[in-house]
Protein backbone atom coordinates (compact mmCIF):
# COMPACT_ATOMS: atom_id res chain seq x y z
CA UNK A 1 0.00 0.00 0.00
CA UNK A 2 0.91 3.62 -0.97
CA UNK A 3 1.72 6.33 2.08
CA UNK A 4 1.12 9.62 1.22
CA UNK A 5 2.46 12.80 3.03
CA UNK A 6 0.49 15.69 3.48
CA UNK A 7 2.14 19.32 4.67
CA UNK A 8 0.63 22.34 5.32
CA UNK A 9 -2.83 21.80 5.68
CA UNK A 10 -4.88 24.42 7.36
CA UNK A 11 -4.88 24.02 11.17
CA UNK A 12 -8.78 24.44 11.22
CA UNK A 13 -9.20 22.10 9.03
CA UNK A 14 -6.95 19.66 10.81
CA UNK A 15 -8.92 19.97 13.64
CA UNK A 16 -12.46 19.23 11.57
CA UNK A 17 -10.55 16.09 10.08
CA UNK A 18 -9.49 14.96 13.71
CA UNK A 19 -12.86 15.28 14.97
CA UNK A 20 -14.53 13.71 12.09
CA UNK A 21 -12.42 10.86 12.30
CA UNK A 22 -13.32 11.29 16.35
CA UNK A 23 -16.51 10.72 15.00
CA UNK A 24 -15.92 7.88 12.60
CA UNK A 25 -14.20 5.87 15.27
CA UNK A 26 -10.89 5.68 12.68
CA UNK A 27 -7.49 7.44 12.88
CA UNK A 28 -6.95 10.71 11.42
CA UNK A 29 -5.11 9.10 8.51
CA UNK A 30 -7.75 6.43 7.95
CA UNK A 31 -10.36 9.25 8.04
CA UNK A 32 -7.92 11.07 5.29
CA UNK A 33 -7.61 7.83 2.95
CA UNK A 34 -11.56 7.39 3.26
CA UNK A 35 -12.24 10.97 2.15
CA UNK A 36 -9.89 10.77 -0.48
CA UNK A 37 -11.17 7.44 -1.62
CA UNK A 38 -14.85 8.66 -2.06
CA UNK A 39 -13.37 11.58 -3.78
CA UNK A 40 -12.27 9.84 -6.50
CA UNK A 41 -15.12 7.31 -6.37
CA UNK A 42 -18.29 10.67 -7.16
CA UNK A 43 -15.63 11.59 -9.91
CA UNK A 44 -15.22 8.47 -11.45
CA UNK A 45 -19.05 7.70 -11.05
CA UNK A 46 -20.17 11.43 -12.09
CA UNK A 47 -17.91 10.34 -15.16
CA UNK A 48 -19.49 7.70 -15.91
CA UNK A 49 -23.06 9.59 -15.67
CA UNK A 50 -21.88 11.97 -18.29
CA UNK A 51 -21.11 9.42 -20.37
CA UNK A 52 -23.84 7.30 -20.56
CA UNK A 53 -25.82 10.50 -20.85
CA UNK A 54 -23.70 11.58 -23.89
CA UNK A 55 -24.47 7.82 -25.19
CA UNK A 56 -28.08 8.35 -24.82
CA UNK A 57 -28.32 11.75 -26.60
CA UNK A 58 -26.07 9.72 -29.45
CA UNK A 59 -28.91 7.30 -29.38
CA UNK A 60 -31.68 10.09 -29.57
CA UNK A 61 -30.05 12.05 -32.51
CA UNK A 62 -29.45 8.91 -34.52
CA UNK A 63 -33.38 7.96 -34.30
CA UNK A 64 -34.51 10.93 -34.89
CA UNK A 65 -32.07 13.23 -36.03
CA UNK A 66 -30.47 16.91 -34.85
CA UNK A 67 -32.96 19.34 -33.17
CA UNK A 68 -32.59 22.88 -34.75
CA UNK A 69 -30.99 25.10 -32.88
CA UNK A 70 -33.69 27.46 -30.92
CA UNK A 71 -31.78 30.18 -29.58
CA UNK A 72 -33.50 32.99 -32.40
CA UNK A 73 -37.10 31.27 -31.75
CA UNK A 74 -36.44 31.92 -27.70
CA UNK A 75 -34.65 35.16 -28.47
CA UNK A 76 -37.99 36.79 -31.30
CA UNK A 77 -40.43 35.46 -28.18
CA UNK A 78 -38.85 36.73 -25.76
CA UNK A 79 -38.56 40.27 -27.71
CA UNK A 80 -41.88 40.20 -28.18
Amino acid sequence: MATLTVRNIDDEAYERLKARAKAHRRSVTQEAAFIIERALEETENSATAWHHADRVRERIRNLYGSFPDSTDSIRADRDR
